[in-house]
């Protein structure tokens, strides 16, 4: 119960048996069957628990009812204003990707390249830019796929599936922080809503106070202007929805401090309301749109479907030093999908000389 959502059986399940109901709610039946006023009880009960895990499950369910409702509800939307399809933007092509493939075997697949980056996210997409444009050999990997601008922005279901980590309900080892995190080709940056912060400086300076400078320099400063000017980060651009505005005009209003969210649209216009499930326009500018075509176009090779399983290290004159990657790589289906049943699955070593 320690860890709530990974490894062992998942308390909310063990509540839908009689066992399992009477060890963690004093009741034999089911949570689900309980009514509401006896479900709010319990979860009184276990906020105050003396047990950890209880009083962290009371504290996980309500954030996870709430997302798992406003995904499936089909009446949430209609009220909230938020429209059936994008309201802005023509669809778009994005960038032909080529991923490598492998062929079946037993044996272990070894790839030799310089630089391996594990994962395809906004911090690996631009350090692949970077790394290629200064001529390195380079592969990208993720253990996520790609889905192209055709097949965005998904349902709010299908995207929890695809491009969503653990359908979007993330904790910490100590269940005490929520978030979300992209597990598609692109990570976070094919799921944010365009919004592009530079890193906070009481964040710079803490980190500076903890032995790294480097962050408190104008050269960091430089590198995070470099950053939003390759994707046209602004204010200029926005159009807000309804609930913004009522949001700025009463921070107004009341005298507090509001400010837009720069966006990385590209210096263009684009409130389509689906970038969170995927830009179908491909204007926002995320690292499968900007970073990773840059890194592509100076030759860097990509990889999906590569789940990394362990660093490898190599010593040399007494340092450890990282000289690989060993994961699985699991293929497309037969159709080109990910949910077939007839995928190959090659173990891989990936030797990076660098």
């Amino acid at each position: 119960m320690c860890n709530l959502l990974s490894g062992g059986k998942h308390p909310v399940d063990v509540t839908s048996t009689r066992p399992g109901c009477l060890l963690l709610t004093g009741y034999t039946t089911a949570f689900h069957l309980q009514p509401v006023h006896i479900r709010q009880e319990i979860l009184q009960q276990w906020s105050q628990s003396y047990l950890p895990p209880l009083r962290q499950l009371a504290k996980l369910l309500p954030p996870l009812c709430i997302s798992t409702y406003a995904k499936a509800s089909t009446s949430i939307n209609p009220i909230l204003g938020f429209p059936r399809a994008p309201v802005h933007g023509k669809p778009g092509k994005g960038f032909d990707y080529g991923f490598l493939q492998l062929p079946p075997g037993d044996d272990q697949e070894i790839i030799d390249t310089d630089v391996v980056i594990v994962g395809s996210g906004c911090g690996g997409g631009v350090c692949a830019k970077n790394l290629a444009e200064a001529g390195h050999r380079l592969l990208v990997t993720d253990r996520g796929y790609h889905f192209s601008a055709k097949h965005l922005p998904m349902s709010t279901a299908d995207a929890a599936i695809h491009l969503f980590h653990n359908g979007g309900i993330d904790v910490s080892d100590d269940n005490s922080v929520s978030f979300i995190a992209g597990q598609s080709w692109g990570g976070g940056g094919t799921i944010n809503w365009s919004a592009s912060l530079q890193t906070q400086a009481l964040v710079r300076q803490e980190w500076a106070d903890e032995g790294l400078p480097f962050f408190t320099s104008s050269e960091f400063q430089t590198c995070l202007d470099r950053v939003c000017q390759r994707m046209g980060v602004s204010t200029k651009y926005i159009e807000h929805n309804d609930n913004n505005r009522f949001i700025l005009d009463g921070a107004r209003k009341l005298g507090y401090s509001a400010k837009e969210v720069p966006q990385n649209t590209g210096g263009n216009k684009h409130y389509c309301g689906y970038c969170t499930c995927g830009c179908g326009a491909a204007e926002k500018q995320g690292p499968v749109v900007s970073w990773l075509p840059d890194a592509a176009n100076a030759g860097a090779k990509f990889m999906e479907g590569f789940e990394a399983d362990k660093i490898v290290f190599d010593t040399s004159r007494g340092n450890k030093i990282a000289t690989g990657v060993e994961g699985t790589w699991t293929s497309r289906d037969e159709m080109g999908g990910v949910s077939g049943t007839n995928r190959t699955k090659r173990k891989v070593f990936i030797k990076a000389k660098r």
